[in-house]
């Protein structure tokens, strides 16, 4: 399962390549990880567990540079990201947009939409694994607008896939908003996200032009 989550979250926070128009955020770095640290300190730590700790301590140091120049456009801040198959089967692809920093506890990643196999799916991406067999309740809202749902878990345990009703919320209404409020309860308490959604119904239509076909 750690390995699995380490794959995930690398490729979901873009730690093996990160943007230009990344930089370490002030006063945001955790011990051990130091302000000069790259991906690729974590990648040489050869237990799990404590590699996977590394990653997510390098993940809140980043942040939006706040500059004019070289900013990207808001479908930039949208990832395509496609995943080969090992065993030849279909290959996943999907959109990612990563947390609001200040603004989201440190265990929240960001929101992922993929090509499902009937249509797009959506799901919260977290640094905390649950229990493969947890339904944790997930509240969102966008400008004036609440839903409430029951969550499942998918491998590696730190994806919580939202029911089909979420599907039709980003195709819709999450479009107007300027960004997505995320709460996500279970018995060990709460966390907390951000996710911008700028730029979100192009980023929408890339990722279903880019879906495989059924």
């Amino acid at each position: 399962m750690l390995r699995g989550a380490l794959l995930v979250l690398s490729t979901f926070l873009g730690c093996a390549g990160l943007p230009g128009s990344m930089k370490l955020a002030a006063g945001r770095v955790l011990p051990p990880v130091a302000a000069n640290a790259t991906s690729e300190n974590c990648r040489m730590i050869e237990n799990d567990a404590a590699r996977l700790r590394c990653y997510q301590q390098f993940s809140v140091t980043i942040a939006q540079e706040g500059g004019t120049k070289d900013r990207p456009s808001p479908i930039d801040m949208w990832r395509l990201v496609r995943t080969p198959d090992p065993i030849g089967g279909r290959e996943a692809v999907s959109i990612t947009r990563t947390a609001d920093i200040p603004k989201s506890d440190l265990e929240f990643a960001g929101l992922m939409l993929r090509c499902g196999e009937k249509s797009v799916e959506v799901l919260i991406v977290l640094v905390r694994a649950f229990p493969p067999r947890a339904h944790p309740k997930v509240e969102v809202s966008a400008g004036s607008a609440a839903a409430e749902f029951t969550a499942s878990v998918v491998p590696p345990e730190v994806l919580l896939l939202l029911p089909h009703e979420a599907t039709a919320l980003a195709a819709g209404s999450w479009q107007a908003a300027t960004e997505l409020t995320v709460t996500v309860e279970d018995e060990r308490g709460a966390i907390r996200g951000v996710v911008p959604l700028t730029g979100l119904g192009r980023a929408l239509a890339l990722l279903r032009s880019n879906c495989p076909a059924p």
